[in-house]
């Protein structure tokens, strides 16, 4: 597979799955479809051999005479689209172990976690490093080298340069949304590429695992889903007003959430009481996907449209999970807190027994009442409040008393 170095957007997990392919016999990279996997397989490891699950020919060898199929391969190699045969990773695991001390013989990729990872628990353990892949970041994306996770202390806020955008290019980033392709051209139509995106993933790809029987209950599913964006999950008023069982609703929501479409964020209430509300968020990791679901046209659409709070909310939450992510491959640990009565902070970033508080804001100016709420974290037990932030559309990093910050957007 050739690839246009000159037109690669430098990613920052890079050394993590160079490090990865110097460790273990096999490398797994999973993520959604589009968000550059394969590409950063190849410019990692330039020497390796490529093929892809989705032509008929190797899925066909790989399904039928998987022990040939693998020794035909050239080593290193790229195998693509391993979830369309997820017992291959038990042949894998055959070869990986006649040669233990050869690292990095095996970089696979998969946009479905939903449907391998039952064979890569069972078949891979300890022959595999398995990491994790979203779409682009604000720093990847501005060619920012800063490779710190977002965590809103004032060491962080030193250390941290960004290149400064300005409020309508956020909200042009937050419409495009983070896939590669769209980001290296702008002449890309983005309307028609999330139409086919949309026709060629989510009803091809999620719908098969999905077992959807009723394609256009599952895609009003879809769009009813980005109308919920930052919202607590109600999982029956979803099946109520589908007219679907609550099994279904939960399957839907599982295969979704596996193969990062979507990204529940689940409250913080380790032996809080009865009193924290226990239902997790729902957000689209991919805000252009969001943007697309919810008919919005323009960047202008975005940031005049009812759900442009919670658009901007799921993107600074995606964005701190890149942070982390692009760092070792794996997610962080994220919540949000919500008393029964009201009391609520956007995002709390567990670092240890530290808690980080961040609000997220629409305006351009923060105020010490935004982080009225953070105080709540003083009574959890076993753990103490840390440096916390309101994340808005500033214009710069200001400090907002109380160890906290006013942090523009594309601080994370």
């Amino acid at each position: 597979m050739e690839i246009d170095a000159a037109q690669m957007i430098p990613r920052h997990l890079s050394p993590v799955v160079a490090r990865a392919c110097e460790s273990f016999p096999a490398v797994l990279l999973t993520g959604p479809r589009q968000v550059g996997k394969t590409t950063l397989l190849c410019m990692c490891r330039a020497d390796a051999s490529y093929t892809t699950l989705d032509r008929i020919g190797a899925l066909a060898a790989a399904r039928n005479e998987p022990e040939a199929f693998l020794s035909g391969l050239r080593k290193p190699a790229i195998i693509d689209e391993v979830q369309y045969v997820p017992d291959l990773f038990r042949y894998v695991k055959v070869a990986c172990d006649e040669d233990r001390r050869a690292k990095g013989r095996f970089l696979l990729t998969g946009s479905q976690r939903f449907q391998m990872m039952r064979g890569v628990d069972e078949s891979m353990a300890g022959r595999a490093a398995i990491l994790e892949l979203l779409g682009l970041s604000l720093r990847e994306e501005s060619r920012d080298a800063f490779r710190r996770p977002f965590v809103p202390d004032a060491a962080y806020v030193g250390e941290r340069n960004p290149h400064p955008l300005a409020s309508q290019e956020v909200w042009r980033r937050i419409w495009r949304g983070d896939l590669p392709e769209l980001a290296a051209d702008e002449r890309i139509d983005v309307g028609l590429y999330y139409q086919s995106y949309i026709q060629t993933y989510l009803q091809r790809d999620v719908r098969d695992l999905a077992q959807v029987g009723d394609m256009g209950k599952f895609m009003r599913f879809i769009e009813l889903l980005a109308h919920l964006q930052g919202a607590l999950l109600n999982k029956s008023d979803l099946a109520n007003r589908l007219d679907i069982d609550f099994r279904t609703v939960d399957r839907w929501l599982s295969v979704l959430e596996a193969s990062n479409v979507i990204y529940l964020l689940r409250p913080f209430s380790p032996n809080a009481g009865k009193r924290v509300v226990k239902t997790p968020k729902l957000y689209f990791l991919n805000s252009g996907l969001a943007a697309a679901l919810l008919k919005l046209s323009t960047p202008e659409d975005a940031q005049r449209s009812e759900r442009a709070g919670e658009l901007l909310e799921g993107f600074v939450v995606a964005e701190v999970l890149k942070s982390f992510l692009n760092e070792n491959g794996r997610m962080p640990q994220l919540y949000f807190y919500r008393t029964s009565n009201g009391k609520e902070i956007d995002l709390v970033i567990e670092r240890g027994d530290v808690l980080h508080p961040v609000e997220v804001k629409k305006a351009e100016i923060a105020r010490p009442g935004d982080t009225k709420a953070f105080a709540e974290l003083d009574a959890v037990p076993h753990y103490r409040r840390g440096a916390g932030a309101v994340v808005c559309l500033a214009n710069e990093a200001l400090p907002l008393g109380n160890d906290t910050w006013t942090l523009p957007v594309w601080y994370i």
